[in-house]
């Protein structure tokens, strides 16, 4: 009798549907476990039904299309009785819940605080106590995640295993000079946030330690000699939340010293971190962090504050702050500037050995193999 190849059906819908973290995950580790497969086949689950890029009555569409009728009865079609399922996060619907399936937890913050989640991604976190429980294997991005998950949900630990965030090709190899992004100028001098514009990336705040760093500026000499003043950049495609964020940013007393760049391309990405004074990064909860390993693989000083699973990343160069004061970041960012700070070579190396998406498809894949 002729041996079927195990299949391996990889959910990649969130690519659809962000361009956060989440969705980077997601597709950096398809697209590992596609090239590591053997003995396995590896398949994508995609989504036709794309919210992202979509405005108005055709995003709102697509967006019941795909929970109304891809996630419960379209998704996972053509796949075999005997097919395993990996989902980057935890929407699975309940026709997989009897099916093997493995899931990736990113954070739990939405569990948490549901204010973090949009009303329809709150509603998919009630299935997550019956997501877990069905679930083959469990997978957590960071130790602090797996913690989380094990204390909230009552479930052995060993039944987690880590999958952290890793560096891309790119990260590797000094990047050319960039003068312009979106054809917007890059500054000669700017701090620099990465990520979507949402409520858990504590934006207000920055805005608050970037005015109080704007007033306390040298003023310029009798010369007229004065430095440039360090401008905010902040990246960031479509947010379900970033319109009062984008009022505040256009009432900011130095609004005109705050760049938004929307999406940038990947291939543009280390440039930007390299050519930042800093990444400031004062996230209310990460599941992992990846613009804070982006930032130290350039050389580039990370600010993060004390929280979740950034802590990690004292161990690696970053400046952990204990407390949401302006006036500790204030300092923190000063002193960088005047020193022209960088991440130490030992730090930048340290942080290329540690986080390695190859290495976490492996982990993932090995894993999967096993409950085959």
């Amino acid at each position: 009798m002729k041996r079927t190849t195990k299949r391996l059906l990889v959910d990649l819908s969130l690519t659809g549907q962000t361009e956060a973290g989440s969705a980077v995950y997601a597709w950096e580790i398809c697209h590992r476990l596609m090239r590591q497969a053997m003995p396995m086949q590896v398949l994508p689950l995609t989504s036709p039904f794309r919210v992202l890029g979509r405005t108005g009555i055709r995003r709102k569409l697509n967006g019941l299309l795909r929970d109304l009728l891809w996630r419960p009865v379209l998704a996972g079609l053509e796949a075999r009785p005997d097919d395993c399922f990996l989902f980057t996060n935890t929407f699975v619907p309940r026709k997989f819940w009897r099916r093997k399936f493995g899931v990736v937890i990113l954070d739990l913050g939405a569990w948490h605080d549901r204010a973090l989640l949009s009303w329809r991604g709150r509603l998919g976190t009630r299935t997550l106590p019956a997501v877990l429980a069905h679930a083959a294997h469990i997978f957590a991005i960071s130790e602090y995640t797996a913690q989380d998950v094990a204390r909230a949900f009552a479930i052995p630990r060993h039944r987690i295993t880590l999958a952290p965030c890793g560096l891309s090709e790119a990260f590797l190899d000094p990047p050319a000079p960039l003068a312009t992004i979106n054809t917007v100028p890059l500054p000669p001098r700017y701090l620099l946030h990465v990520g979507s514009l949402e409520p858990k990336k504590n934006i207000p705040f920055l805005l608050q330690v970037h005015a109080q760093l704007r007033r306390q500026d040298a003023p310029p000499t009798p010369q007229g000699d004065a430095r440039p003043p360090c401008k905010l950049v902040l990246t960031g495609g479509e947010s379900w939340h970033d319109a009062p964020l984008r009022q505040a940013i256009a009432e900011h007393p130095y609004a005109e010293d705050i760049q938004i760049l929307g999406r940038v391309a990947p291939e543009d990405l280390p440039a930007l971190y390299r050519q930042a004074s800093a990444l400031v990064f004062p996230s209310l909860l990460e599941g992992f962090g990846l613009p804070v390993i982006e930032a130290l693989s350039q050389g580039t000083p990370a600010l993060v504050q004390a929280n979740s699973s950034l802590t990690q990343f004292g161990a690696f160069g970053a400046t952990v702050l204990d407390d949401f004061e302006p006036g500790a970041w204030v300092r923190g960012i000063q002193e960088i500037l005047a020193s022209k700070t960088r991440i130490s070579e030992k730090h930048k190396q340290a942080v290329r050995e540690t986080f390695s998406w190859d290495r976490t498809a492996a982990i993932i894949r090995r894993t999967m193999l096993d409950i085959m």
